[in-house]
C-alpha cells in the first residue's frame, strides 16, 4: 500500500514536471514561430526581392525633368535584363536588353567598384542599401581597421537609353542626332531650353559608332580623349583588372613629365571644375568673377594629367590618414576627360607656332634669322594589369546614356558608353513622390510634419515610367 502510494505520488510529481516542461516548450516554440513568421521569413523574403527581382531608387536631380522629378521614388525591375548571381559578377539570363526609350538604372562609370581601385586587396562584404556597400581590407595601413565603408558609392544613375551597339550617335549645338538623323523630339517630358552653347560634351560630341560585341578596337589611332571613352568601357567590362592611362611627354625629344604649361587656356564649363582650381590656386587670384563661357589662363603641370588620368578615379578622403573606430571611410569623385582634350588642343596649339623671325627685314629671311619652335611629343597608352595593349575587343553589347533634360545631365556625353555589366534595372513605377524643394519640412522638426500630405505629388503614385509622355 506504501508502495503503490510512493509510486503514485512520484507518477504525480513527474506528469507535473513533464506537464510543466510542455507548457514551457510550448511559450517558447510559439514564441519562435512568431519570430520566424513576423520578422525572419518577411526579411528574408525581401532582401531575395531586392536582390534578384526590384531595385528601389530616388531621383535626386533635375536630369530627368520633367519626366521624372526631384523627390521621386520609383522602382526598377532587376530580373527584365537579369538578375545578379551572388557572389559573382555574372548575371541570370536576361528576358531582354535594354532598347532606345527604356528608362534605365545602372552603376555609374566614373567610380571604382572596389576601393582604392583594387579588387586583389579588397572583398566585397555586403550592400547596405542606403548605407552604402561594406569591403573587407586583405592589407591595412597604418593599423586602420579591416572593415572599409564606402558610404556613397559605388553609385547607381538614371538615365533615357538613346542608342544601342551599331548606332552613330553625334552631338552638335546640343541637338542629337542619330544614325545620321536629328531627333527633334525629347522623349517624356524632356527639356532642351539653353540658348548658350559652349564646346563642352554637352553640347558637342564627335560623330562615332557604338562598338558592337566582338568588334576589334585599335587604340594606336585613337585620340587621347577617344581612349579616354573606351578606356572606361574596358574599365567597366574588367572589374577585375588595373586598367590604367599612361601618359608621358617630351619637347624636342627629351622627356618632360615635370613640364609646367604657361597660359593654359581652360574654359569656364561645369566639367572643368578640377583644372580651373588648378589654374586659379597657381594664379593665387581672389575674388575673380567668373561665368560660363568665359576662358581662364594660368600656369598647370603636366603632372597634373598624368596623376588623374591613370585611374580616373579620384579618392576625396586620404588612404593615408589613421581612422579610429571600427571601420575607414573612403569616397572618389571621378575626372572628367574633357580636360584631356585640354591638354590635346593645348599641344596641338604649341606645335603650330610658326618659327620666330629675329630680324624685321625681309632681304636678311635665312636659315640662320629662323628659330625652331619647340617640338612637344604627347605619347600615350592603356595598360592592362600593368602591360600595354594597343588592341580591345568589345565582349557585349554597349548603351548610350542621357538625361531627358539635356541642357542639365551628366550623362553618356560626358563620360562614354555604358557597359551591359553596369546594367541593372528598367525603371518600372513612381510608388511614392514629395516635393520639398522649398525645404519647409524635416524629419528632425516635428512641427513641420503636419505639411507631409501637402508635399506629396498625389497625382503621381502609380505613374507607369515608360508611358509617361505618351
Amino acid at each position: 500500500m506504501k508502495s503503490y502510494r510512493r509510486r503514485s505520488l512520484y507518477d504525480f510529481l513527474f506528469l507535473e514536471a513533464m506537464e510543466k516542461t510542455a507548457k514551457t516548450d510550448s511559450f517558447v516554440g510559439r514564441f519562435l514561430k512568431g519570430v520566424a513568421r513576423e520578422i525572419l521569413v518577411p526579411v528574408a523574403l525581401a532582401l531575395i526581392v531586392i536582390q534578384y527581382v526590384i531595385q528601389a531608387f530616388q531621383i535626386p536631380s533635375g536630369s530627368m525633368e520633367d519626366t521624372l522629378l526631384v523627390g521621386d521614388f520609383l522602382l526598377g525591375l532587376k530580373f527584365v535584363y537579369g538578375s545578379p548571381i551572388p557572389f559573382s559578377d555574372e548575371k541570370f539570363p536576361a528576358l531582354t536588353t535594354p532598347e532606345r526609350g527604356d528608362v534605365v538604372i545602372f552603376r555609374y562609370p566614373g567610380e571604382p567598384e572596389y576601393p582604392d581601385y583594387d579588387s586583389k586587396r579588397y572583398t566585397h562584404l555586403v550592400n547596405a542599401l542606403m548605407f552604402g556597400n561594406l569591403y573587407w581590407d586583405s592589407k591595412p595601413e597604418n593599423g586602420n581597421p579591416h572593415l572599409v565603408h564606402y558610404a556613397d558609392g559605388p553609385k547607381d544613375f538614371i538615365k533615357r537609353c538613346v542608342a544601342l551597339s551599331g548606332d552613330t550617335i553625334e552631338i552638335k549645338e546640343g541637338r542629337f542626332y542619330l544614325n545620321g538623323v536629328e531627333q527633334k523630339n525629347l522623349p517624356g517630358y524632356g527639356k532642351f531650353t539653353a540658348t548658350y552653347r559652349s564646346y563642352s560634351p554637352r553640347d558637342y560630341v564627335a560623330k562615332f559608332r557604338l562598338p558592337m560585341p566582338q568588334d576589334t578596337l585599335y587604340l594606336d589611332s585613337l585620340s587621347l580623349y577617344e581612349l579616354w571613352r573606351i578606356r572606361s568601357l574596358i574599365v567597366q567590362e574588367n572589374p577585375d583588372v588595373k586598367v590604367e592611362l599612361d601618359l608621358h611627354l617630351s619637347i624636342n625629344g627629351l622627356p618632360a613629365d615635370n613640364f609646367v604649361f604657361d597660359d593654359f587656356k581652360v574654359p569656364v564649363e561645369s566639367d572643368r571644375g578640377l583644372l580651373l582650381n588648378t589654374v586659379l590656386a597657381n594664379r593665387q587670384a581672389v575674388g575673380i568673377s567668373l561665368q560660363q563661357g568665359d576662358t581662364l589662363e594660368g600656369p598647370v603641370s603636366f603632372a597634373f594629367f598624368t596623376s588623374f588620368a591613370r585611374t580616373g578615379f579620384l579618392p576625396m578622403i586620404d588612404p593615408r590618414k589613421k581612422f579610429e573606430g571600427f571601420t575607414r571611410q573612403v569616397s572618389y569623385m571621378n575626372f572628367e576627360g574633357t580636360q584631356l582634350q585640354d591638354l590635346e588642343n593645348h599641344i596641338k596649339a604649341l606645335n603650330a607656332v610658326k618659327p620666330v623671325i629675329d630680324s624685321l627685314s625681309k632681304d636678311s629671311l635665312n636659315a640662320d634669322t629662323l628659330v625652331s619652335a619647340d617640338v612637344y611629343d604627347l605619347k600615350y597608352q592603356i595598360l592592362f594589369d600593368g602591360k600595354p595593349i594597343t588592341k580591345y575587343v568589345v565582349q557585349a553589347p554597349v548603351y548610350f546614356m542621357m538625361g531627358d533634360n539635356r541642357d542639365n545631365s551628366a550623362d553618356s556625353r560626358y563620360w562614354g558608353m555604358v557597359a551591359t555589366r553596369n546594367i541593372k534595372a528598367k525603371a518600372f513605377v513612381i510608388y511614392f513622390s514629395f516635393e520639398n524643394s522649398d525645404g519647409t519640412f524635416a524629419l528632425n522638426k516635428p512641427f513641420t510634419w503636419w505639411r507631409i500630405p501637402f508635399k506629396i505629388r498625389w497625382t503621381r503614385l502609380g505613374k507607369v515610367i515608360h508611358l509617361i509622355g505618351k
